[in-house]
């Protein structure tokens, strides 16, 4: 309950509101003699006695129509409803980038404002990567007219791909303010979808005439499916020296494609190289419980060793180890190892497990890198182009981890990495030496192994049939 106080001066205001609203004694006596003097005879009448009057005769009467009686004019149907106007036709414009053509300048070109062209490529940002756009991408903008007589963008879409190459649509489209907001003005949203990318199993085989590249490549295949069936024997043949006219080669490979599309190869699953009538076989093999994984040949002996045959990538032999007559000395000088032909900037890896001895400049190696393995073993890495991030002595690295790339620094006479080798201190021919593999499939995945590999090992056989 509230108590409200009030001082002495607005009690008296209060009181004398009251009193102003109070009725005179004297005018209340004069209105009950008013009241009694209207009232008095009305309730005398209600209270004489009344005669009773008779009760209504009630006669009915048939009532002839009329013989010509003219009929109630028929009910006039209503008109149906006036339908609605159809909406506003749309127009649609079709465009394609030009050689060497920005994005903005092509929609520019076939009619949107600069405004609008700013909105659209804000939006499509996070959906497209506009440095990748390249002469030929096709777009679509759409406009539908205003009261005005002008017409507004109301959508756009471009036909373009995926980093990794899967079709893509992308959808702009104005959503324009509510109305209890126009002050918000319309917006361009951006969406898109991608292509579903389906996966098939193919098998290939052919037969090498000049090298194993050239002879993927005349099947009608790619490079990148060189390097992994490469990768598939890197421990086991060296295909830089001991590839011969009339190998031959199969292979179970995934083919990616989407749309229509090739994207590129997946999983080797089965390998198959015939080298002067000496059979190796791989199979990768992942295990149901996805603890165990690795290559290994039909009967379960792994396929791994503790050192790669080769430091990189397939590529041409340019000088092997030996004496040989050196071209910046001008004398035959014994090689220390084995040149590599290739590209300024081509991959180069560590053949296994190590610790960086050396990363530096040399003034005959040029760049050069030094890794020391076990068991004695050292590797050397010569004339690079740039050591890999990180690479500098003492860091630990693994097997088949990048460490720099191919260049033509210091006594050099072209491109190329210089690949040596030593064990106790001596140098050794890499191409020489032996080293054990890592330890067969456990016994627990042998009859899982098995099972893997039963029809992968028919379907190679049936590629002789093809």
């Amino acid at each position: 309950m509230r108590h409200l106080r009030y001082s002495r001066s607005g009690h008296q205001q209060r009181e004398a509101r009251r009193a102003a609203r109070a009725v005179p004694p004297e005018l209340v006596r004069r209105a009950g003699i008013i009241l009694a003097a209207v009232a008095l005879p009305t309730l005398v009448a209600l209270l004489a006695p009344r005669e009773v009057e008779p009760a209504p005769v009630h006669t009915t009467v048939a009532l002839t129509p009329a013989a010509h009686a003219p009929a109630p004019p028929a009910a006039t149907p209503a008109a149906p409803p006036a339908a609605p106007p159809p909406p506003p036709a749309l127009e649609r414009v079709q465009g394609a980038l030009a050689d060497g053509e920005a994005l903005s300048t092509a929609l520019q070109r076939h009619g949107v404002g600069a405004n609008d062209t700013s909105d659209l490529v804000r939006a499509l940002k996070d959906h497209v990567d506009m440095r990748g756009l390249r002469a030929g991408a096709s777009f679509t903008v759409v406009w539908r007219p205003v009261v005005t007589g002008a017409r507004e963008l109301v959508r756009m879409e471009l036909a373009t791909h995926s980093g990794e190459g899967v079709p893509r649509t992308v959808v702009v489209e104005r959503e324009d303010a509510p109305i209890t907001q126009p002050e918000l003005g319309a917006l361009f949203l951006a969406r898109h979808e991608d292509a579903p990318i389906e996966t098939k199993l193919e098998g290939l085989s052919g037969t090498v005439r000049s090298s194993l590249y050239q002879s993927m490549l005349e099947s009608g295949e790619e490079a990148l499916l060189v390097n992994k069936f490469v990768d598939v024997f890197a421990w086991n043949v060296d295909f830089y020296r001991q590839t011969q006219r009339g190998d031959a080669w199969r292979v179970i490979v995934e083919k990616r494609f989407a749309g229509g599309r090739f994207l590129g190869y997946g999983k080797v699953l089965a390998a198959e190289y015939v080298n002067a009538g000496s059979v190796h076989r791989g199979f990768l093999f992942d295990a149901a419980d996805g603890k165990h994984r690795g290559t290994y040949d039909d009967e379960g002996n792994a396929l791994q060793r503790t050192f790669l045959k080769n430091p990189m990538e397939i590529a041409r032999v340019t000088s092997s180890y030996g004496m040989r007559f050196h071209p910046v000395l001008g004398k035959n000088k014994q090689h220390q190892g084995v040149d590599y032909g290739a590209a300024i900037g081509t991959p180069v890896w560590s053949v296994a497990d190590g610790v960086v001895k050396e990363a530096r400049w040399s003034k005959t190696a040029g760049n050069m890198i030094v890794l020391a393995h076990m068991n004695g073993i050292t590797t050397e890495y010569f004339h690079l182009s740039k050591f890999a991030e990180g690479i500098k002595p003492g860091m630990r690295v693994q097997q088949k981890q990048l460490i720099g790339a191919v260049g033509n620094t210091g006594m050099s006479t072209g491109p190329h990495l210089h690949f040596g080798m030593l064990r106790g201190g001596a140098h050794v021919d890499p191409a020489q030496q032996k080293f054990p593999n890592a330890k067969p499939i456990p016994k627990e995945y042998r009859d899982e192994l098995g099972r893997f590999v039963a029809p992968l090992l028919a379907q190679l056989r049936a590629l002789d049939r093809a």
